[in-house]
């Protein structure tokens, strides 16, 4: 079972690269690419390996690998769908898509390998 401390790696993690991705959406969209938003990106980018190599040291790079980009492909869905309204461009089989990516968050980290 994961830690407690794990978890808040992860969600620091995710919520970063989350942050990233949403930064850099908002930046590539606007007319003006001398904004706010590109020192932004510039200072989250760096952070966003900084906080999975942290995950990565933790659990081996598979796991980290599988359950941070899992869960970032799932919490983007969620921002795309609720902050950037893309409710209707997401078909039916990329929320069951979504779903998997969860279960297959839960398999990697709830049943870790035990030592033989």
């Amino acid at each position: 079972m994961a830690s407690a401390s794990l978890w808040i790696w992860i969600a620091v993690a995710v919520a970063v690269a989350a942050a990233a991705n949403s930064v850099s959406a908002i930046w590539a969209a606007g007319p003006n690419k001398v904004s706010v938003w590109l020192p932004a990106m510039l200072i989250l980018s760096p952070l966003v390996f900084v906080t999975f190599g942290t995950v990565a040291a933790r659990t081996g790079l598979a796991v980290a690998s599988g359950t941070v980009d899992a869960l970032l492909t799932a919490v983007t869905m969620l921002i795309g769908l609720i902050f950037f309204r893309e409710w209707t461009k997401t078909s039916l089989l990329q929320y069951l898509g979504m779903a998997f990516s969860l279960v297959g968050i839960c398999l990697m980290v709830f049943f870790p390998k035990t030592p033989a």
